[in-house]
């Protein structure tokens, strides 16, 4: 239905032209190969790879093809890892049409575009902490801090964890402080269910 919809709006409007959509990820990618197009409206969730996995292999594969993310999700955490992908915008699906026109011709341009929506959520978050989704605090995990985090979930013990990664156990009891900390849990079963909730 919302693929519907934005081919009959976008397709009315002389500044477009649809050139084909898809209902999963590889299909997607199939499409894009076969038709070229300058900007791809590309979701997060989709069946078989994700909107993060074929935005990758587009950013590899054609990179001079723009893409824009077009999603229901407000999570941070997506948000930033839509970005770092390769994704030259993020939209929301609830954005209206004159906000959608102006994100693919900024995107087809070359500049980013972040809309309004999304906009707010990420100074909100940043204004008042306490506001923040899980995924926003998973998001200011340092990278070491991730790595734990998946060592931990492999059921590693910190002078395991210590020991691949050539540390302290002092530094790694250090880590696991800090990231219950931020994450606002107070046990190892309680981040994992945390993350697995969570991260994409």
């Amino acid at each position: 239905m919302m693929i519907d919809m934005w081919s009959a709006l976008l397709g009315s409007d002389p500044r477009f032209e649809v050139v084909g959509y898809a209902l999963d990820g590889e299909s997607a990618m199939e499409k894009i190969r076969q038709q070229q197009p300058q900007v791809v409206l590309m979701d997060i969730t989709l069946p078989g790879k994700s909107g993060i996995e074929v935005t990758k292999q587009i950013r590899e594969q054609m990179p001079g093809t723009r893409i824009l993310a077009v999603s229901m999700h407000n999570n941070t955490l997506l948000i930033k890892q839509m970005l770092v992908s390769g994704a030259n915008g993020y939209i929301s699906k609830t954005s209206s049409f004159e906000e959608m026109s102006n994100a693919i011709q900024t995107v087809a341009n070359g500049q980013r575009y972040i809309s309004d929506d999304i906009k707010d959520l990420i100074t909100s978050q940043m204004i008042n902490p306490e506001l923040q989704t899980a995924a926003a605090k998973i998001n200011q995990l340092t990278k070491r801090e991730m790595e734990i985090v998946d060592m931990l979930k492999e059921g590693l013990s910190s002078k395991e964890i210590a020991e691949r990664l050539f540390i302290s156990n002092r530094t790694v009891e250090v880590h696991r402080y800090n990231i219950f900390r931020k994450l606002d849990v107070t046990n190892v079963v309680s981040l994992i269910k945390l993350i697995n909730e969570n991260r994409y």
